[in-house]
């Protein structure tokens, strides 16, 4: 059979998930404390410069779903992978002000582009059930975040550029791998049925049918934003939202309670592995569940482990509500893309995923904004509250319309 007309193999899809991730991982940790140490801005600028950073990213993931549905998957994530690779390649031989946050907004478009096209190709891999393959690489997802940062934690010390280097070369394996095996077919009529679809529409777990984006052919497909949609971008913007905070203003919180930062960091490490160990065991059992209750149930364990920081004192207790934090995101996390390329056409799946990096990369720009003003106020209970009860609500909203469609 010709190259032109296989499917892509799962493998080379999680190689390059792998590659993309451990380089998204070096550069992200690094980007506030290269602006405020290195080229003596303040965090007002680089808060700025990691909000339009955001924007960047959402406009990468939009530009991606567009051009995976309307143009052709395989150069479109050329484009977007020989971008990353430049952009950040470049930020070896010039990292200093202002040039760095122009390069560090171009490879924001880069990364929300790669991000968004491997997750539309995850739904052209046939013989294995959709939600199996984006728990897959949720897993390696998770590992690249622990490799990248792992490397940043040994090699900040010795200069910005070699971890820029790093990452370059990261892209350009990413490159190498998209080149050589992501040629393939990616008709949404496949040869190899996944479990819950059949070669004309895509069936729900109770029989709910999605019919095809364009009826009439010829048409250019376009992804119609049902509802259940809504709710489900509702869901994904708050639970980033949350999870940004984590990766923000709770250390200023630590450290104010008399927790070291050294553990702040620690509880990143403990986060990764505690994914790598377990999400196939919790995938297991919400793999043999509806799509809403499986995100659902992650969502509320996800929300209850912001209510109970209002009554922690000591890093062991932060350390349980932590975990019950992952385990939340464990659930919901890699379910949610799963689900939206359940409930939408396969001929619009590229906009679809890219709805869903919208939202991600949405819920994390707003994320430190949020946080940063209640910071500032010192109204902690008021964090931790507000954002449990926002995401209680939205969990209601999506459980409601979710039952009424039977989705």
């Amino acid at each position: 059979m010709d190259n032109q007309v296989k499917k892509l193999n799962e493998k080379w899809l999680l190689l390059a998930n792998l590659a993309a991730n451990t380089g998204h991982a070096m550069i992200w940790p690094v980007t506030t404390l290269h602006m405020t140490l290195s080229l003596g801005q303040t965090l007002t600028t680089s808060g700025i410069v990691l909000l339009v950073a955001a924007l960047m990213n959402m406009l990468g993931s939009f530009i991606a779903g567009q051009l995976f549905d309307r143009w052709k998957p395989y150069p479109a994530l050329l484009i977007a992978t020989a971008i990353a690779f430049l952009s950040v390649g470049t930020l070896f031989f010039f990292n200093g002000w202002p040039v760095f946050a122009l390069l560090i907004w171009l490879t924001s478009i880069g990364l929300g582009s790669v991000t968004t096209l491997l997750n539309a190709y995850a739904t052209t891999v046939t013989g294995k059930n959709t939600r199996v393959i984006f728990n897959n690489m949720y897993i390696v997802l998770n590992v690249g975040v622990v490799l990248g940062t792992l490397v940043v934690g040994y090699l900040f010390d010795y200069g910005f550029s070699w971890l820029m280097l790093i990452a370059a070369t990261l892209y350009l394996t990413l490159g190498v791998v998209v080149a050589i095996f992501f040629n393939v077919d990616t008709d949404p009529v496949s040869d190899e049925v996944p479990l819950e679809e059949d070669e004309n529409k895509t069936v729900l777990a109770d029989d709910v049918a999605v019919e095809p984006a364009a009826a009439v052919q010829g048409e250019r497909p376009k992804l119609k934003i049902t509802p259940l949609l809504i709710w489900i971008a509702g869901f994904l913007l708050l639970m980033y939202l949350s999870y940004m905070l984590w990766e923000t203003v709770m250390a200023t919180y630590m450290h104010r309670i008399g927790i070291s930062t050294a553990h702040y960091a620690n509880l990143w490490v403990l986060n990764g592995i505690t994914i790598i160990v377990f999400q196939k065991m919790i995938s297991n059992w919400a793999n043999k569940r509806n799509y809403a209750i499986s995100v659902i149930a992650g969502g509320l364990i996800f929300a209850s482990s912001f209510l109970l920081m209002l009554f922690v004192s000591e890093f062991w207790q932060i350390v349980l509500v932590f975990e019950l934090l992952t385990v939340g995101e464990m659930l919901a996390s890699p379910q949610v893309p799963a689900w939206v390329a359940q409930v939408t056409p396969k001929e619009v799946s590229g906009q679809a995923q890219g709805f869903v990096g919208m939202m991600i990369s949405m819920g994390r720009m707003l994320g430190p904004v949020y946080g940063g003003i209640m910071l500032d106020h010192g109204w902690f209970a008021g964090l931790f509250l507000s954002v449990f009860v926002g995401m209680v609500l939205v969990i209601i909203g999506l459980f409601s319309i979710a039952r009424k469609q039977k989705a």
